[in-house]
């Protein structure tokens, strides 16, 4: 009966283990989501300086691009086979944070086709950036994500100053290469660290 106990109480341990194991697991970043979103933010403000440049009719293809395959990324996401992982108070969180800033996001999109000026709303955007990437850092604990962060709102107050689209969007791609793809590049370099010494 007591081998029983005892037993009982390394069975209970080893799940309290698993756990905090588990947990430990699903609050880390891998990066690719921010390399993935960030290359393709990067080309499309580069792509639209281009157009603005060659004096293209359509100054707007890039980011309509984008929006097409950002749907469809968004679809994938949403109906991909979810692997089962025990949730933590912090996913359930980090979930919410998600959804409020996909509502940011396409209100920003909205607001720039009914009343605000392109010049404000893609100042908007690099905002939104920023609260995402430091409640995300502060949440995994990544100076990366704080550092890009801060590089966001940087760039959003420097789109705010400045007058001409043209200008805004080689701010744009600037602070999205510095302050998106740069730190998703950091945590992806150790993740792939972290699995090598697992």
């Amino acid at each position: 009966m007591q081998h029983e106990q005892q037993l009982s109480k390394e069975e209970s341990l080893e799940i309290i283990h698993q756990m905090i194991g588990q947990a430990k697991t699903n609050i880390t970043d891998n990066g690719l989501s921010w390399l993935l979103w960030g290359s393709l933010l990067f080309l499309t403000s580069l792509s639209t300086y281009i157009f603005i440049d060659i004096g293209s009719d359509n100054i707007y293809l890039g980011w309509n691009i984008f929006g097409l395959i950002s749907i469809l990324l968004l679809a994938y996401d949403i109906f991909k086979p979810k692997k089962k992982l025990v949730k933590t108070y912090i996913d359930d969180v980090l979930k919410w944070v998600d959804i409020g800033f996909m509502i940011c996001l396409f209100t920003v999109i909205l607001s720039i086709n009914i009343s605000v000026s392109p010049n404000v709303g893609f100042g908007f955007f690099l905002m939104i950036f920023a609260f995402l990437m430091i409640v995300k850092g502060g949440a995994i604990k990544s100076w990366a994500l704080k550092a890009g962060a801060l590089i966001n709102w940087a760039g959003a107050i420097g789109i705010f100053f400045c007058t001409v689209f043209k200008y805004d969007m080689l701010i744009m791609a600037a602070t999205i290469l510095t302050g998106y793809i740069l730190p998703g590049l950091v945590l992806w370099l150790q993740h792939k660290k972290s699995k090598k010494t697992l």
